[in-house]
């Protein structure tokens, strides 16, 4: 098990690399997403009349919960950070250009503009749709609201005969 953080252990870490880049954010809220699957951490901003605000850090409570090793994690807050700094310094969003990767570089962290590490996908419950003449799978949903939306309202393409729901994990 490795270190998990919590907000404040965050706020520390934005705290001090503003300091080294002489560019503060203390001011930036930082918010924990439960919700967060793929992406582990945004920077969100605001741009109005050509200037840009920031609005949030977010990071996902999976990145933080110590399944990671502290090193990843820094770097995703830290390439968090770039996104900050590059943005609210020139009133531009960057996205992952150049400038932005020269200042992934000042901060020491990897320029690549994907989290590499990420969990093997869970399997959840859901719905498989099939057809009720010759069992041909037609849909997949995870939410009954939806199923029963198109079992009411929707016939199969291959036969054109009423659709059936079979409970499954995928």
């Amino acid at each position: 098990m490795n270190k998990v953080w919590n907000v404040e252990d965050v706020r520390k870490l934005l705290a001090e690399t503003g300091e080294k880049m002489g560019f503060d954010c203390a001011h930036v809220p930082v918010e924990v997403s439960s919700r967060m699957e793929k992406t582990m951490g945004s920077f969100l901003f605001r741009e109005k009349e050509g200037r840009i605000t920031a609005h949030a850090f977010r990071f996902a409570q999976v990145l933080l919960s110590g399944y990671y090793d502290e090193s990843v994690v820094r770097n995703v807050i830290l390439h968090e950070y770039a996104h900050f700094y590059a943005n609210v310094r020139d009133n531009r969003n960057h996205k992952h250009d150049a400038y932005f990767k020269r200042v992934c570089e000042e901060l020491g962290i990897p320029t690549h503009t994907y989290f590499k590490e990420l969990l093997p996908r869970t399997k959840k419950n859901g719905y498989i749709l099939v057809c009720s003449k010759c069992g041909s799978r037609v849909a997949a949903r995870r939410k009954v609201d939806s199923v029963n939306m198109i079992l009411k309202s929707k016939v199969s393409g291959c036969c054109h005969a009423k659709i059936r729901a079979k409970k499954a994990v995928f």
